[in-house]
């Protein structure tokens, strides 16, 4: 590939996380005041919150873009275990908000385990299939990254955080099924979930009370359903055009969580149908851009990196969004760069700076290669 095309795309790419990012603080900042201003009597608490996190992820973005990607795979096995560890000091030592232990607090910050374990499994899985696909395996090794998957996941159910859980899982089976894997496997697996699942839903009241929020929330507009009727009403009342950056009446004391589960919902009241779509394309272009690199890099660890950053950003916006116009049940989970939270800020800058380390160092094809391995022996 030609330098000035490679120039191209991370000028393109630059330019869309740009916007997205400062788009994200006008967003964090409209949709926390009212909440801040009730809660701590200072409007810009979680705005100047958001920016000391902003920085901090700064850095690391222009630390990373400049690192080669390549130097990543001596560290995922170690990113995985010092995830773990995290998540288990979670359940001992997390701060415990609405019965659930999600971070570790240290002077007033809290650091999410659970968002350093999602771009930790991106790495480590890139980096077992990228090994696996170039050398003879045997079935039991193969199930390495299965069983680490699911330490992971059964530590996330623990919080809990089902929403994690399901974003885990889904990396898993991206991987899985990019990388060849026998169907059989993979429905096996898929098969072998919803036994799980059941129990998940059955024993615990809330997650059953979401379902149900999610099919019939009339009847329970001011109980279950009432954060999906509120974000249903967000969404509409921004109508084409929005009512305007920092107007928006839903965020006051109607919609729960604006700042974070349902930031979305403030988007589209605020920037209306042509705000969201926007932001929407600006997200579906750095997605995109990644799954493009993934077909064309030489190198299978840049391969499945590049894919692997995909999948990160892609099932997030996904689910965050999904929640929000009434596509998926309710479940706690943030849109990168605008839903306020500094370890979701931070990780989402992280990876970002991986793309654009892909993006600069990666040795790309002129021609498109047949990115799915052959492992027909499973």
């Amino acid at each position: 590939m030609s330098s000035r095309t490679r120039l191209k795309i991370y000028y393109r790419c630059l330019i869309a996380s740009a916007i997205l990012l400062v788009g994200g603080c006008a967003m964090v900042l409209s949709a926390s005041a009212p909440y801040a201003l009730q809660t701590t009597k200072d409007a810009f608490f979680y705005f100047k919150r958001h920016c000391i996190f902003f920085v901090v992820g700064l850095f690391l973005f222009f630390y990373l873009q400049n690192l080669h990607y390549s130097n990543l795979k001596k560290i995922g096995k170690w990113l995985i275990i010092f995830s773990i560890i995290l998540l288990v000091m979670t359940l001992f030592v997390g701060t415990e908000v609405k019965g659930a232990k999600r971070s570790i607090g240290f002077k007033g910050f809290g650091f999410q385990a659970s968002e350093l374990a999602k771009f930790a499994i991106v790495i480590y899985l890139a980096d077992f299939f990228s090994r696996f696909s170039q050398r003879e395996k045997s079935r039991k090794e193969f199930f390495i990254p299965i069983i680490v998957c699911g330490i992971i996941m059964l530590l996330l159910i623990a919080e809990p955080d089902f929403g994690s859980t399901m974003i885990v899982f889904s990396y898993l089976m991206a991987f899985l099924i990019v990388a060849g894997i026998n169907w059989k496997v993979i429905a096996g697996m898929f098969l072998s979930c919803i036994p799980a699942v059941w129990y998940l839903i059955h024993f615990e009241p809330y997650r059953w009370k979401r379902i149900i929020a999610f099919l019939w929330p009339e009847r329970d507009p001011l109980g279950i359903g009432y954060s999906v009727i509120q974000a249903l009403i967000s969404v509409g009342s921004g109508g084409i055009f929005g009512v305007g950056l920092g107007r928006g009446r839903q965020k006051l004391e109607f919609l729960p969580e604006a700042h974070k589960d349902y930031v979305f919902a403030v988007l589209c009241e605020e920037t209306g149908l042509i705000g969201a779509c926007f932001i929407l394309f600006l997200f579906l272009t750095i997605i995109m851009t990644a799954f493009w690199l993934s077909s064309k890099i030489k190198d299978t660890f840049g391969k499945y990196l590049a894919f692997g950053i995909g999948v990160y950003f892609g099932t997030q916006v996904f689910l965050h969004t999904g929640v929000v116009v009434k596509i998926l049940p309710p479940k706690g989970t943030t849109l990168p760069f605008f839903s306020y939270g500094g370890s979701s800020l931070v990780m989402s800058m992280v990876v970002l700076g991986v793309l654009f380390s892909i993006i600069k160092n990666a040795e790309i094809e002129d021609r498109s290669d047949v990115f799915v391995h052959d492992v027909s022996y499973l």
